[in-house]
């Protein structure tokens, strides 16, 4: 008689191994699938969901925004989720932490160990929600999908360096972005929290004590700063320095904080006039969308940038809604113009699509000028786009209520 069937060693190893190669599969899928829509994705909608599936990106827009859109939807479903599996979208799908975690195990193999004491995730989440009720949600470009959209978003060769600089951090310190920075993570670890608390109450009643001391001393403390950081930010804007954004969008205090740098409405637009600011406008406003009519112009009956922006910085505009609200007004330099030199040139009034230029004689300059109508001008740069003049354009479009404007 055979004695007892002898156990299998292996079966632990096996059912912990293969759901992490399953885990890793999907995750490898994922990244892929996420490279491949914002690398080719330049004239569809499709990169708007990568950022649109951030949680923290939704709720930071909905509460600077006062509008829930369906892009924030989407966001949102996302969150629900996560209340009831705690990070299961870092776990599966995050394109940035998939890289982190492969970076960190190769930090480990050198023996760098990882960072025990910083903690900032729920810090940046407090005072990004905090800033993000009074309109200015001050950190929420810190959202790894943000990142990760904007350094494939063809913006400009900085949109990179904040990925470069999160996986260099991942090698120092394995695993220090994931678990003690990243906001989206600290977000769901937070919504996580929220429904054991409340599945807890609902089962057991109310505990005696509900919040311990350090935990509500934290949590005030970072609304707190966020709310400070959030009026010091719209305080020290200076209205003189608003450089020419795209369509629908917000006061520009507002966009600084909204706008979460993700290269989508520089992907999207047909005509390459929406380009990254660099150091021109201030740090503030770095990697954010500005106008540019060197070559080309804002087609009238074009929306795509408003239609692919996941935050709200931009609001979605139909096209008739779109020529009732002006882009900016352009202005003429006759020292550079060519009628002021008495040489011959109606290139702009030749192409303006609104008919809202014309020229009427002046006395002071004794020459025709060209004279902007502001009830039919969209701002959409057709004639600084066509204006021969060179190197600097007689006409130029500048926002509205720009101190330069005239």
């Amino acid at each position: 008689m055979s004695g007892p069937a002898e156990p299998n060693r292996h079966s632990d190893t096996t059912q912990v191994v293969r759901p992490r190669r399953v885990r890793v599969i999907v995750r490898s899928v994922c990244l892929v699938a996420v490279v491949v829509v914002l690398l080719t994705g330049r004239q569809t909608r499709w990169p708007v969901v990568v950022a649109a599936m951030s949680p923290f990106i939704a709720t930071g827009s909905i509460l600077a925004t006062r509008t829930v859109s369906v892009m924030a939807c989407l966001g949102l479903a996302v969150g629900f989720v996560a209340l009831l599996r705690a990070r299961w979208f870092c776990r599966w799908i995050c394109p940035l932490g998939f890289g982190a975690d492969g970076v960190s195990r190769m930090g480990r193999r050198y023996g760098r160990k990882p960072a025990k004491r910083l903690s900032l995730g729920r810090w940046i989440v407090l005072l990004t929600l905090a800033g993000a009720c009074l309109g200015y949600p001050v950190l929420l470009w810190l959202d790894p999908l943000a990142i990760f959209s904007g350094a494939f978003g063809f913006a400009a060769w900085p949109a990179i360096v904040p990925l470069l600089i999160l996986l260099a951090m991942s090698f120092m310190w394995p695993h220090i972005w994931c678990s003690r920075i990243c906001p989206l993570g600290a977000f769901q670890d937070m919504l996580s929290s929220l429904a054991r608390h409340i599945r807890r109450q609902t089962e057991e009643g109310p505990p005696p004590q509900r919040w311990s001391l350090p935990v509500a001393r934290r949590t005030v403390l970072g609304i707190g700063a966020g709310a400070a950081l959030a009026s010091a930010a719209r305080l020290a804007h200076r209205p003189a320095s608003r450089p020419l954004r795209p369509p629908g969008a917000i006061d520009e205090p507002g966009l600084l904080g909204v706008c979460i740098r993700c290269g989508n409405c520089i992907r999207a637009c047909p005509t390459r006039i929406i380009e990254a600011s660099l150091s021109e406008h201030g740090m503030a406003s770095l990697l954010t969308p500005i106008l540019q009519f060197r070559e080309n112009y804002c087609l009238v009956d074009c929306t795509k940038c408003m239609e692919v922006c996941p935050s709200g910085a931009l609001v979605r505009l139909s096209a008739e809604n779109k020529a009732r609200s002006p882009i900016g007004l352009p202005k003429v330099d006759m020292n550079v113009c060519l009628l002021g030199a008495d040489r011959e040139c109606a290139e702009c009034r030749r192409w303006c699509p609104h008919e809202a230029i014309r020229y009427v004689w002046s006395e002071s300059e004794y020459t025709l000028i060209p004279q902007i109508d502001p009830q039919k001008c969209t701002g959409c740069g057709a004639c600084e786009a066509v204006c021969p003049t060179k190197p600097n354009k007689a006409i130029v479009v500048v926002p509205l209520g720009d101190s330069t404007g005239g």
